[in-house]
């Protein structure tokens, strides 16, 4: 039984939940959040350990120059980087990675994880890992995390005994029903496996999708640490999620429970949640100070030339203006409270992590009838973007004619 773990690090995702910060040219993982490093970062460091031997990193050519100052960060140097041509999603590049992985290692095991999670303790990771290289070769060892709140964002795993279970991404109120069980787990999409058995599982899986594979590893190119998947049938591999395309249609899985501080601060409200907590905050390096209004006050985030990113809080019982506007379009993203939305003709009440958006000209309002504060992740998008585009049409605070 191999003594290592190989990682397989996934780093070609785009974080789309957390756009505008999280951009096709500099996505979530990229991101230095904490000061000078990136979650990549910080999952390089993490598996710098005797546990794990060098990492197989899997992305696309337009992120090599942000890897490759990574490494120079962290000191690690890969075993390989595997570049896809296009994004596959998450089962082809685990498989492909696997492939291509030394040959002479029959039974190497290995532990396929995002780049973009953040894990606050390394310790309670690593004693994770030991229990994991314990268990029996033919199987799919999944981490799963105990739900620290009822969400929308993640797949949970029910974790019986005689049989693990899946379930989608749920609606708010199965969440809850959820958050109430004793052997429910966020899925953390972190596996580990023997490379043969997965092979050959895979092969049983969907025998076509991995001949695809397996032909795009054989015609691709290999350049010193560097291997371009270049084949030309490559755009024929089905895209889709290793739970998808593996974990849900494999009955040889065990779960360990992760309990070391894991987020996939993977949108608006799991990185509110984590800014409580921890450190570093976002919330806190943004570009102005906060402005003061009659019903709380709003920070400006981020701003282009066509995007601008706000954290607007509203104070218990106060109300936002009926307003509109000529140039901008907003989406709202609730990561914190309740909010009771009118838009046009329509009347809303959002929970945590529900969205709306709100159009060119369309009359709109927010409020918080809530004892607890609210806040608002706002993203606005136009031509013109001053805090002047605002026609209001009712103002509790008396500003009807004033921008």
């Amino acid at each position: 039984m191999s003594k290592k773990l190989r990682p397989i690090v996934l780093a070609g995702g785009i974080g789309k939940r957390l756009w505008p910060l999280s951009t096709e040219s500099r996505p979530k993982q990229f991101i230095p959040i904490f000061k000078e490093f990136s979650l990549f970062d910080l999952t390089l460091q993490r598996i710098n350990n005797s546990l794990f031997k060098k990492p197989i990193i899997v992305s696309s050519e337009r992120y090599l120059k942000q890897i490759q100052d990574s490494f120079e960060r962290t000191g690690i140097n890969p075993s390989l980087i595997v570049l896809e041509p296009e994004s596959k999603n998450t089962f082809a590049p685990i498989i492909a990675s696997t492939i291509l992985s030394n040959k002479e290692f029959n039974d190497e095991k290995f532990i396929a994880m995002p780049s973009d999670h953040y894990i606050s303790s390394n310790q309670n990771f690593y004693q994770t890992c030991r229990k994991a290289l314990k268990t029996n070769k033919e199987t799919l060892v999944l981490f799963g995390v105990k739900p620290k709140y009822p969400s929308q964002e993640y797949g949970y795993i029910s974790g019986r005994r005689d049989k693990i279970e899946f379930l989608e991404k749920p609606s708010l109120e199965i969440a809850k029903r959820l958050f109430k069980k004793r052997n429910i787990f966020w899925n953390a999409g972190i596996f580990i496996f023997e490379k043969d058995w997965i092979l050959n599982k895979s092969k049983e899986v969907d025998s076509i999708n991995f001949k695809r594979i397996n032909e795009a590893t054989k015609k691709g190119e290999r350049l010193g640490n560097l291997f371009y998947l270049k084949d030309s049938n490559f755009t024929k591999i089905k895209s889709i999620s290793f739970d998808k395309g593996f974990v849900e249609k494999c009955n040889d899985i065990s779960m360990l429970p992760l309990d070391a501080g894991w987020s996939d601060l993977g949108s608006w409200v799991s990185l509110r949640a984590f800014e409580d907590n921890q450190y570093p905050s976002i919330y806190e390096n943004s570009l102005d100070t906060k402005i003061e209004r009659p019903w709380g006050f709003f920070q400006i985030l981020l701003e282009t030339s066509s995007t601008k990113l706000k954290l607007i809080k509203v104070m218990p019982k106060q109300k936002l203006s009926l307003q509109k506007h000529k140039f901008r379009s907003e989406r709202w993203h609730v990561i914190k409270g309740r909010a009771k939305v009118v838009r046009d003709n329509e009347k809303f009440t959002l929970e945590l992590g529900d969205t709306i958006d709100i159009e060119q000209s369309q009359t709109h309002s927010l409020e918080n009838v809530e004892d607890d504060p609210l806040e608002i992740v706002e993203i606005q998008s136009g031509e013109y973007l001053g805090e002047d585009d605002i026609i209001r049409l009712e103002d509790i605070y008396g500003r009807a004619d004033l921008h």
